[in-house]
């Protein structure tokens, strides 16, 4: 992925508002034959540490006891828009808008059962505010099997790479044309792609007197 400047200038407290909001991200991890895993995953992020659960036999697991090193990568595919609504015959006009953060991190595995129950109260705390569970405990006869076959990841933040692709290598009079066409066109994101470009043109308004 190339990580253009333009792209790149996002304010760090938009860049966590937006890695917070979401509620799944990837792991990828190396395997021993060289090959990468990939796994799908609730996650938590406390500064620079980034929180999931995973079965302890899972393959990823044993990635991360053997090699450490892995990316955690967190985005929002927002739209893809036809050539035209650019340039009336250049087809290489056509693109895709999307926010993405890549962590480049240092993993930990914890099978303690303390650990695990520990993690899991706040993943919960997170994704299932409301409660409607029994409180989770080590040593609760309905948590026993769950707890024995899970694992705790902890991955250390060694670097952070954002590309927040949002039209903005285009002047402004062409994003607003971009946002007319996705809100006329109306799919499931264009909405959310049209508030993304227009969140580009606010930020480099000048300020007004």
């Amino acid at each position: 992925m190339i990580f253009h400047g333009y792209y790149a200038d996002v304010p760090a407290d938009e860049v966590d508002r937006f890695v917070r909001s979401q509620e799944l991200g990837r792991l990828v991890t190396v395997g021993e034959d060289g090959t990468p895993h990939v796994g799908l995953y609730p996650f938590i992020v406390s500064g620079n540490l980034i929180e999931l659960h995973i079965v302890r036999e899972d393959e990823q697991a044993a990635d991360l006891r053997a090699r450490p090193r892995c990316v955690f990568e967190v985005d929002e595919v927002l739209a893809v828009i036809p050539s035209y609504w650019v340039h009336p015959e250049y087809a290489g006009a056509a693109t895709a808008y999307h926010r993405t953060v890549i962590f480049e991190c240092l993993g930990s595995v914890s099978e303690e059962p303390e650990a695990v129950a520990a993690q899991q109260l706040r993943l919960l705390a997170k994704h299932q505010q409301e409660g409607g569970f029994r409180s989770l405990a080590v040593g609760d006869p309905l948590y026993a099997g769950h707890l024995a076959r899970l694992a705790a990841l902890g991955l250390q933040v060694l670097r952070r790479r954002v590309k927040f692709k949002l039209g903005q290598n285009r002047p402004v009079e062409t994003r607003r044309r971009v946002i007319a066409e996705l809100r006329k066109r109306g799919r499931p994101n264009d909405a959310r792609a049209a508030d993304a470009l227009e969140w580009t043109i606010a930020r480099s308004a000048p300020p007004s007197a």
